[in-house]
């Protein structure tokens, strides 16, 4: 979003909020409609020709531009026919070509109301008559008709596709509309005449008319997604202030993991629709069924979104004085317009099984790809052929003294630590380069990195907060693929409440090192590396975040007793780690007392970075095995729309993935990122379910067939993806409170 559409959007905003917000639409449903939205949006901003070519007198700023204006109107729904007008006929008249400029002139000029009179071109069929055009079809209810000056209405003549534009009040009997801020009316066409005059040849034929629809599923994406943010703000300033049981509702943990599911979900919605925008924008292969994507996850969460307004509004939500009905009535009265969801993700489902449309992301090659993949064909390859997609999440134990040797031959090849800057001895390449890099290692089957705790978490770690001595002695080690490193966080009692870490460090008097006791659990590789990251407590009486202590110490001795966790899928990469008045050297711990906290929670940033493109690649290529077993079955219809649903997430997944990671390097990253961990494990456990299902009754049984072994593996492991890290229940608390502002449950005592 570049300053002028800031501008644009921020002006848009202004002149809503002086509207009175929900208070046209409330006059709507009163019945006391008037036209000042209309003409502030069309003639005081002159905001109709933001995305309308420059020879129709328009901006020509894209989508991209589009979607933000639409998403504002959304948020009030806005009772004008804008998205119908400029998001929805407008694209669909740009391809009738310089036929629709006359009427696409008056669109920008703010003097046109329009709508779309049906979304399919086989609907309506036209015969040529001595004075026109007659129509034959049944368009059923149109969306803005009693409102709309033209009414645009795809048809096929002698086999070609075309457009009729006809009049809108004088060809339109109005309805009572269920949502009166989108009022309806029908559009009879059995004995109408169009003149030849109101014929628009479509150029490019059925492409061209599908190409621009998709742009209009965009915008209403947008639109549904505004009033998903708009019913979403309504509801927590709501609940914030609903006093219950002498406390606010907002503090009810139940209330809270809804508000933060819906959330998470809502900014789900937008990454698909920017990813979508930019998409048709650049007129990118796969943007047309991204578009689809972008309106079936809108419509999905606008529909959860206005249902759960009424709900947590509790009595009130259901009465006409309260604003949450409104937005019932808009997502009902949307949800079949261009197709419900359920349809939509069957479509894209179709193409997958199809093999019209692939699970792994289409990037454009550079010359810094075309390297990475280069090396990667040359040296993954011979002794490590057999790693290829092993030593994953679920199967981390595999193959683990030749993973090794792996981590020292790309350590060998400069490609650990590129994102370290120059001075720490990495390579401080971008992060554009380091994604590509981390997409390409997935997508060539790059096996799962022994050395990702210790080059992706404690280096970058040990250069914020190390000294010069303790970066001297560790991190060549890690840039070398040498040393590998386990995190010591969990605990039997300090699971996701890191803060009640019971494991204690006391100074030995002799030496001034520290002396370590208690138990870490979960720790992963722990059995197969050689040194842990331990966070400890070393103030007696201490409690939660205070008197921790951060250090780091060598696994080789006899006081720590490490043993392997053997999980639901028989493997065993977890352990639990014993310690015994265990040694760590003073120069080895990080920071100071009471410095702990701080550093474990900066390391755990790096967790969720740049990388996670990486881990999208790899589960793109586990979608696609799912795929490629599902076109096998006789019986794909069943899977159509789950898969259709699989490959939206992913997408919707890389959008917001890489807004996360622009927003982190301009400094602006907001509450929206604190979902991400929620988002992936959800949708990766949900593959998993898929997997089985597409597997059917054979996976009763272990098969030979390796991707079916892996599949079922990942079916086990994805189980614990809302645990690890931090479940799932913990997470909704995190975006709650800290993201939502929400107020904090009472905390018990930590013993």
């Amino acid at each position: 979003m570049n300053d002028e559409i800031q501008m644009m959007q921020d002006a848009l905003s202004r002149y809503l909020a002086e509207a009175g917000g929900l208070r046209p639409a409330q006059d709507a449903h009163d019945g006391a409609a008037d036209d000042a939205v209309w003409t502030a949006l069309a003639k005081d901003l002159q905001l109709c020709g933001i995305s309308l070519p420059e020879a129709a007198g328009g901006l020509n700023l894209g989508l991209a531009a589009l979607t933000p204006l639409v998403r504002e109107l959304g948020r009030v729904l806005s009772p004008v026919p804008f998205v119908s007008t400029v998001g929805v006929v407008a694209p669909v008249l740009c391809a009738a070509g310089e036929a629709g400029l006359p009427w696409l002139e008056k669109i920008a000029e703010g003097d046109l109301r329009a709508t779309l009179g049906c979304w399919n071109a086989d609907q309506v069929t036209a015969t040529a008559t001595d004075d026109g055009y007659r129509l034959t079809g049944d368009l059923g209810l149109v969306p803005d008709a009693p409102d709309a000056d033209l009414i645009v209405v795809p048809a096929t003549l002698d086999g070609q596709v075309v457009l009729f534009a006809m009049d809108g009040p004088d060809a339109s009997d109005g309805d009572q509309s269920f949502d009166p801020t989108h009022p309806v009316g029908r559009v009879p066409l059995d004995g109408c005449t169009v003149p030849v005059t109101r014929l628009l040849p479509v150029d490019g034929g059925a492409d061209a008319l599908d190409t621009a629809l998709d742009r209009a599923h965009v915008a209403l994406a947008a639109e549904a997604a505004g009033a998903a943010r708009g019913a979403f703000d309504l509801t927590l300033d709501y609940i914030q202030e609903r006093r219950q049981f002498g406390r606010s509702i907002a503090s009810f943990q139940a209330i809270k993991h809804r508000m933060a599911a819906l959330f998470v979900q809502i900014n789900t919605a937008d990454a698909m629709i920017a990813g979508a925008a930019e998409g048709l924008d650049k007129e990118q292969a796969v943007a047309g069924q991204e578009a689809r994507a972008a309106w079936a996850i809108a419509r999905d969460v606008q529909s959860a979104m206005a249902s759960e307004a009424i709900q947590l509004h509790g009595g009130v939500g259901a009465t006409w004085e309260y604003a949450p009905h409104l937005f019932f009535k808009r997502a009902r009265a949307q949800q079949d317009l261009a197709g419900t969801p359920s349809q939509n993700f069957a479509t894209i489902g179709r193409a997958l099984l199809a093999g019209d449309l692939s699970a792994v992301p289409q990037v454009a090659d550079t010359p810094w790809r075309n390297e990475v993949r280069h090396w990667l064909d040359a040296h993954l390859t011979g002794d490590f052929d057999v790693l290829k997609d092993r030593g994953h999440a679920g199967d981390g134990d595999a193959e683990v003294e030749l993973r090794k040797a792996w981590e020292r031959e790309l350590a060998g090849g400069g490609w650990v630590g590129i994102g370290l800057p120059e001075s720490a001895g990495g390579r401080g390449i971008s992060i554009a380069d380091q994604v590509a890099f981390h997409e390409e290692y997935a997508a060539r089957g790059g096996p799962g990195r022994m050395g990702h705790i210790g080059e992706g978490l404690m280096a970058p770690t040990l250069i914020e907060f190390g000294t010069d001595d303790q970066i001297a002695r560790f991190l060549p080690g890690i840039l070398k693929g040498e040393t590998f490193w386990a995190q010591g966080y969990s605990e039997p009692t300090a699971g996701s409440d890191l803060g009640a870490v019971r494991t204690r460090a006391r100074l030995c008097p002799d030496t001034g090192d520290w002396l370590v006791t208690g138990q870490k659990v979960w720790t992963s590789l722990a059995h197969v590396s050689d040194w842990v990251f331990v966070l400890a407590r070393a103030e007696e009486g201490s409690v939660g975040r205070n008197g921790l202590v951060f250090l780091m110490m060598p696994l080789d001795q006899p006081e720590i007793d490490t043993r392997p966790i053997k999980q639901i899928n028989g493997e065993a990469e977890f352990n639990e780690i014993f310690f015994n008045d265990a040694r760590a050297k003073a120069c080895d711990m990080l920071g100071g007392v009471g410095d702990g906290w701080k550093i474990a929670m900066a390391l755990l940033g790096h967790e969720r970075g740049i990388s996670t493109l990486g881990q999208q690649m790899g589960f793109a290529r586990e979608l696609d095995t799912v795929i490629r077993l599902a076109r096998a079955r006789t019986d794909t219809d069943t899977l159509a729309e789950p898969l259709g649903r699989a490959w939206s997430g992913l997408r919707a997944m890389r959008h917001g993935a890489m807004r996360m990671l622009q927003a982190q390097s301009e400094g602006r990253a907001g509450p929206e990122m604190l979902g991400y961990k929620l988002e992936w494990s959800q949708w990766h456990r949900s593959l998993g379910d898929l997997a089985m299902d597409v597997i059917g009754p054979a996976a009763a049984a272990w098969s030979d067939d390796p991707d079916v072994r892996r599949l079922q593996h990942l079916y086990l492991f994805s189980r614990a993806d809302t645990i690890y890290g931090g479940t799932s229940e913990i997470q909704l608390n995190i975006i709650a409170e800290h993201g939502l502002k929400m107020p904090r449950e009472p905390r018990g005592t930590a013993p």
